[in-house]
């Protein structure tokens, strides 16, 4: 049973802000749900007033242009996994979006509200984490850039105030000869761990590469002893294939927590599983494009 709430739908981002303002610090930014009214429906959070976004504009669309791809935080899964623009830019986004949870949570919840709310088993934010991506935030005070990165704090944890609103995300386009793969096992309809690698090749070696693995600890991180294993590496199936045992073993360095999903030893093997087919996919992408 969710707790009664008011309910109002500004049109413009003045009205929106005015009508937070109003709520005293009881209200809540509320566009597709699929998270915030499961929290409420089980007790878990309670607001006063919530502030219904869907009809704001500039919290809409996708575009792609030469410093990459810019999508407004009101974007659903499905219009990710759908976008001709998301398929050519970044078809690894667009794979990784049409597994989300199932096609009901695909059509309603969007991208913004998927990290706005910071779930431990995210899968958006563990490719993001690896992509560079940052997001943009709007409050009273302005506009301001919060790479992924710095952005999730903690589980249900950003660094967004209260009054502050996610109107989009950043994803920097990738350079030449770069791979960009995602992967997740998942037992329920959330990952239970899911790695995303990055690798730039250059002059027939790995040149550089990012290696980000979520839904193992509290947050999603990067996990630099892996990537830098990676790096130097020759360009080809067969020295990845040498070099991945080095590489997993870098994972466990990652701060595992116990869940209904495994155990942290359980979980850390998970993502090597992970780690290996990622790494091969990034590194087939990237030798596509050199």
């Amino acid at each position: 049973m969710i707790p009664r709430f008011a309910l109002s739908r500004p049109r413009t981002l003045d009205e929106a802000f005015d009508a937070f303002a109003a709520s005293d610090g009881e209200g809540a930014w509320i566009a597709g749900g699929t998270e915030l009214l499961q929290v409420m429906k089980m007790g878990l959070a309670q607001f006063r007033d919530l502030i219904d976004i869907k009809a704001l504009e500039p919290l809409r669309g996708i575009h792609a242009d030469g410093d990459g791809l810019h999508i407004g935080a009101l974007t659903t899964h499905r219009e990710i996994e759908r976008s001709p623009d998301i398929a050519r830019a970044f078809p690894g986004m667009a794979a990784m979006a049409r597994r989300v949870a199932n096609v009901r949570v695909r059509s309603t919840g969007t991208i913004g509200g998927n990290l706005a709310f910071a779930e431990p088993h995210s899968d958006p934010a563990t490719l993001l984490l690896a992509s560079d991506a940052s997001v943009r935030l709007c409050g009273p005070a302005g506009e301001r850039s919060v790479s992924i990165a710095d952005f999730v704090l903690g589980p249900l944890s950003t660094a967004r105030e209260a009054d502050e609103m996610l109107l989009g995300i950043d994803i920097p386009a990738a350079a030449p000869s770069t791979g960009r793969a995602y992967d997740k096992i998942a037992f329920f309809e959330r990952p239970a761990a899911s790695v995303a690698v990055r690798l730039t090749i250059a002059d027939g070696t790995v040149a550089s590469a990012t290696v980000a693995v979520g839904s193992v600890g509290e947050i999603p991180e990067r996990v630099e002893e892996a990537a830098r294993r990676l790096e130097g590496i020759t360009a080809s199936e067969e020295a990845l294939s040498d070099a991945l045992p080095a590489v997993i073993d870098a994972l466990g360095a990652i701060d595992a927590v116990d869940d209904l999903n495994g155990s942290p030893d359980y979980k850390r093997h998970l993502a090597g599983v992970l780690l290996a087919s990622t790494s091969r996919a990034a590194l087939r992408e990237a030798s596509a494009d050199v």
